[in-house]
């Protein structure tokens, strides 16, 4: 379905490394930090996709992955996010050991890819998670369905990141 190289469109209407085919705009939320671990390691943690529910704290169960982590791998996920829960199907349409991973689904009306980059800083790597949303609806409805949907996004990146920083360094003191 994906390809790593420049001009390249997946299936779901994302560009994977910028492409012409990529022209509308889309709703995009972020979440970042300083995780107290080598970007190697952190590289390895995300890499783990059997081992995500072990960190992330709203995967409750990873149900299939087709072998490991590389371009082309498909894994279903079972989810709790916000209360509600879901099962997604992502793939793996960029993998740049070790510094960058695209995962590319298209659940519920929505085609979304999920943007991971590690940046090795000291001791320590910058961990920057985005999620880009696009409705398959028209106009305004499509607008509205994004917002909508960029809610649990934004928690579940936000979600994400924390995990890894606890990963390393545990619970922060209170």
């Amino acid at each position: 379905m994906a390809s790593s190289e420049a001009g390249t469109r997946p299936d779901n209407g994302f560009a994977v490394a910028g492409s012409l085919w990529d022209t509308g705009p889309v709703r995009r939320v972020e979440a970042e930090a300083l995780v107290g671990a080598s970007r190697d390691e952190v590289w390895q943690l995300y890499d783990d996709i059997e081992g995500t529910p072990l960190w992330m704290p709203f995967v409750t169960e990873i149900l299939y992955v087709s072998g490991p982590a590389r371009v082309g791998t498909v894994y279903r996920e079972r989810t709790r996010l916000g209360g509600l829960p879901t099962t997604q199907q992502w793939e793996i349409a960029e993998h740049r050991r070790p510094s960058r991973q695209v995962h590319v689904s298209d659940a519920f009306g929505i085609a979304a890819a999920l943007i991971l980059t590690f940046e090795a800083r000291g001791t320590g790597t910058w961990v920057h998670q985005a999620a880009e949303l696009r409705s398959s609806l028209w106009g305004p409805f499509g607008w509205l369905h994004e917002l909508l949907a960029a809610i649990p996004a934004g928690w579940g990146v936000e979600a994400a990141v924390a995990g890894a920083k606890r990963a390393f360094e545990g619970d922060p003191p209170r």
